[in-house]
This record gives C-alpha cells, sequence and structure tokens, in this order.
C-alpha cells in the first residue's frame, strides 16, 4: 500500500495565481491568505491583473500558472493555442451568478424602467446608438447582456454599441457618460448605486439561475505534469470557497477583500455586496463540478455571437472541461493526511 502523502511534492516553487478585481475573486484571495494553500504544502504568490485581456495573454505566454477567469475564456484562449502551448483546462468552477446589467442614472431620468422603455428610446434616436460596456466579448457578462436586450426586441447588432472595458473602470466611465450602461460583477454594481451614477436593471440570478461564471484556469501541462500540485490547489480552492460561502466569515471576507483587493473601497461597502442578492455564490451542489452542461451553455452563447471559428469542433472545446480532474481531486481526500 503506498505511503500517505502528508505534502504535495513541488517542482516549480511558486504557483503562479492571476485575479481581477471583484468579488468572485475571494476564493484564491482567502486560499492564500488564510492559508489554505500553505496548509496543502503549496507556495503562491498572487499577480493582480487589470482586466480579462490580461489575463488570457498572461496564461497564453505562460507567465500565470492559473487565474480566476470566466468560463468562456477556456474556449477563447484554446481557440488561439498551438497545439502543447498554451492550451488551458479546468478542473473546478469556482462560483455561480454575481453579475447584474446596470444602467445610468440618466436613463432612468428619461423615463427607463426596463427593456422595452429601452428599445423604444433607441428606435427614437436613430443614428445615436446607446453604448453598454462589458468585461469581455468571451465572458458569460456579454452573454446576458445580449440576451436581455434582445428579449426586448433591440437588435445588437445595429441599434446599440457594446465595448470592452476592465471592471473596475465601469463606474467611472458610467459617471463620465462614456456609456450608458454597464454589466458586470460585484462590486461595481453597488459602487454605482451608492455613488448615484446608475441603477440596476437585471441581475444574472433572474436571467440565468446559477449560470457557470468563474472557473480555476489552469495551464494543461501544469495540471497534467504536476498532477498532485494541481490536485492540491483544487482542494484548498474547495476549502476556501466552503469558507467564503458562511454567513459567519462575512464581516472577516469583507474586511480581507477590501485590504487587499479593494483598497479604495470600505469593508462595510464590501459586506454589503456580500450581502447582497447580486453577489456570486461560492458554494451549492455540484456548483463547482465542471460538468459537460455548463460548458455547453458556455458554448453555445459563444457561438451564436461567432466568437469562435468554425474549424474548431465543440466536442474539441469541451474537453477543456475537465469533470475527471474533479473527481480526482474528490478522490486524493483519501489519500491526504489532514491530522495533526
Amino acid at each position: 500500500m503506498p505511503p500517505v502523502l502528508k505534502t504535495p511534492r513541488s517542482s516549480s516553487g511558486a504557483i503562479r495565481l492571476g485575479y481581477v478585481p471583484l468579488l468572485d475573486c475571494a476564493p484564491l484571495i482567502v486560499a492564500h491568505e488564510q492559508g489554505f494553500f500553505e496548509d496543502e504544502g503549496l507556495t503562491t504568490v498572487l499577480r493582480r491583473q487589470p482586466g480579462w485581456a490580461c489575463v488570457r495573454d498572461k496564461m497564453l505566454f505562460g507567465e500565470l500558472d492559473a487565474a480566476q477567469a470566466p468560463g468562456g475564456f477556456l474556449f477563447a484562449i484554446n481557440a488561439g493555442a498551438t497545439p502543447n502551448i498554451g492550451r488551458c483546462l479546468t478542473g473546478f468552477v469556482m462560483s455561480a451568478q454575481g453579475n447584474a446589467i446596470t444602467l445610468s442614472t440618466r436613463l432612468y431620468q428619461k423615463g427607463i424602467r426596463d427593456v422595452a422603455d429601452l428599445a423604444a428610446l433607441s428606435r427614437s434616436q436613430p443614428g445615436e446608438p446607446l453604448t453598454f460596456g462589458v468585461v469581455s466579448r468571451h465572458s458569460s457578462h456579454a452573454h446576458l447582456l445580449t440576451s436581455w436586450l434582445r428579449s426586448g426586441g433591440v437588435d445588437v447588432k445595429k441599434e446599440v454599441r457594446i465595448v470592452v472595458l476592465p471592471p473596475q473602470q465601469m463606474v467611472t466611465c458610467l459617471q463620465s457618460q462614456h456609456i450608458d450602461g454597464f454589466c458586470a460583477g460585484e462590486p461595481w454594481n453597488t459602487v454605482a448605486v451608492n455613488e448615484g451614477t446608475g441603477w440596476v436593471v437585471a441581475d444574472s440570478a433572474a436571467l440565468a439561475p446559477m449560470h457557470p461564471e468563474k472557473v480555476l484556469l489552469v495551464h494543461e501541462n501544469f495540471a497534467l505534469g504536476q498532477h498532485e500540485e494541481h490536485m492540491a490547489l483544487l482542494r484548498a480552492q474547495l476549502l476556501a470557497c466552503e469558507w467564503c460561502s458562511d454567513p459567519g466569515n462575512r464581516k472577516e471576507l469583507g474586511e480581507l477583500l477590501s485590504r487587499v483587493v479593494f483598497p479604495r473601497l470600505p469593508a462595510k461597502l464590501i459586506q454589503e455586496c456580500l450581502e447582497s442578492p447580486l453577489a456570486p455564490v461560492f458554494s451549492a451542489p455540484d456548483l463547482h463540478v465542471p460538468s459537460v452542461s455548463k460548458a455547453t451553455w458556455l458554448l453555445e452563447e459563444m457561438r451564436r455571437e461567432s466568437l469562435l471559428p468554425d474549424t474548431m469542433k465543440d466536442e474539441e472545446l469541451l474537453t477543456a472541461f475537465r469533470v475527471d480532474l474533479y473527481d480526482s481531486m474528490n478522490e486524493s481526500w483519501e489519500q491526504f493526511d489532514y491530522g495533526d
């Protein structure tokens, strides 16, 4: 019988983990700051990124080993990767929901209350398309926004303009009237409401309940070549997600995120976001399983918007969601000694 592994063997030094300042980066921050990674025998370094394009590029060129990322990024990255270089996979879904569509206060003052009102306004001013911000064309935010607009009869290709902005720039751009609304994750919707520059017209809990949001994006070479470290990474993330979802930890989590991720935002506001219906869901039955059904939902949305080359087969793209690795992580609990 093989000996029990007390710590994973490290062959790569510190694992470089990328994140973008959003509420749903919490499991990475918690696992690092609260010692969950260390308990697994891992040395990790957090690397803040200004936006998802930076995460994509740094994953492609090997400057990050893993990152919090929208699930659709797997398809976008692998569609542009060369064989054995830059390909990524996921064995773990980090969160569900957590996004909202926020419109400017100016639109509210014009009488806009829902997407039907917005469609009427758009048609009343031909040649002056409304502008909306999304964090990436390959993320669920873009899918939620375009689906919501279409539900009201808006022609998203002709009647509106959609631009890509880093999440933390949404509120500033809304205030300066560069955009008329945005779809982004928390805390930026709540910040816009608190500053009086915007109001929430729809959220992802209503538009696509429990949709897969962020995944732990990992280099394929790292995941397969350093299997024990990868399993340790996933175990620590599972524990961190459970910790983040515990209401008893919200005050501490708000203070931690305010200090590490959002130094310009008060801990009280972050705690308010965590308690809001707009908050991401960090733990629920089957939430973390990178299932084919979750991958298919993301892939179908990207195909609808023609965001992937026709030469890439769906079956090939879907293999990046690795249920087998998630199952291996669960099995590895039995081999890991958590005793004193």
